[in-house]
């Protein structure tokens, strides 16, 4: 399996890199209506620059991002980005989502499970934050949520 590092931090000049993966990515046709429905609910996320670092944020949101990496030589491949909030004391919620073309299931990489290997790194993050106890992620016509007790 390909090794993958996760990091909050992502250099601001890997901007071009951070658009196309959220904004361009050519199969985010087949999830715009999820894509709609976190958007409709949350707000629009926007790349923000601070401290030489880019992240993601959305308007009245406090949001976290997360991302993958595959070490490659000495440069670290951005393979995926999650986005995510406490929405109540209890609660976090993933709200965007997207794993490189080349990472993901539908091609050459189907057992490397990066996107799942992404969202467990979300919920050993979530176990770590006082007081979360769920895990919830956005979906188009519904919201899937979890307790972080159950195994998986």
């Amino acid at each position: 399996m390909l090794p993958l590092t996760f990091s909050s931090a992502l250099p601001a000049d890997r901007r071009d890199e951070l658009e196309e993966l959220m904004f361009f990515h050519p199969e985010q046709g087949e999830h715009t209506a999820s894509i709609n429905a976190a958007i409709e609910a949350y707000g629009f996320p926007k790349i923000l620059q601070e401290d030489g670092s880019l992240r993601i944020g959305i308007a009245g949101l406090d949001v976290q991002t997360l991302y993958a990496f595959v070490p490659r030589g000495s440069t670290q491949e951005l393979a995926g980005v999650t986005v995510y909030t406490r929405t109540s004391d209890d609660t976090l919620v993933l709200l965007h989502m997207a794993v490189k073309p080349e990472f993901s299931f539908a091609s050459g990489y189907r057992n490397e499970l990066v996107l799942p290997r992404m969202l467990g790194q979300l919920r050993v993050i979530a176990k770590r934050i006082k007081g979360i106890k769920r895990l919830s992620i956005v979906y188009a016509d519904h919201r899937e949520v979890r307790p972080l007790s159950q195994a998986g």
